[in-house]
């Protein structure tokens, strides 16, 4: 079992599902943003905010990734 799955041992299959399905919608949403964004010319005038939702994404796809792994694990 991987320390990812030894930190999160409640969670279960459902659990991991529902997590990454939420993490699919936060991630689509952000890219979504950042086309709009980049569209309007306020990645440029932003980009503070613009840097924000690239983070966003970032942590989100990293989260992904560490319950897509607790979900193969279990």
């Amino acid at each position: 079992m991987s320390e990812a799955a030894k930190a999160d041992h409640t969670l279960d299959v459902e659990d991991c599902q529902h997590i990454l399905s939420e993490l699919e919608s936060v991630i689509a949403d952000a890219k979504a943003l950042m086309v709009r964004f980049e569209a309007t010319g306020f990645d440029e005038s932003q980009p503070d905010d613009y840097f924000a939702l690239h983070e966003l994404c970032t942590r989100s796809v990293k989260e992904q990734q560490k319950y897509t792994q607790i979900l193969l694990d279990l």
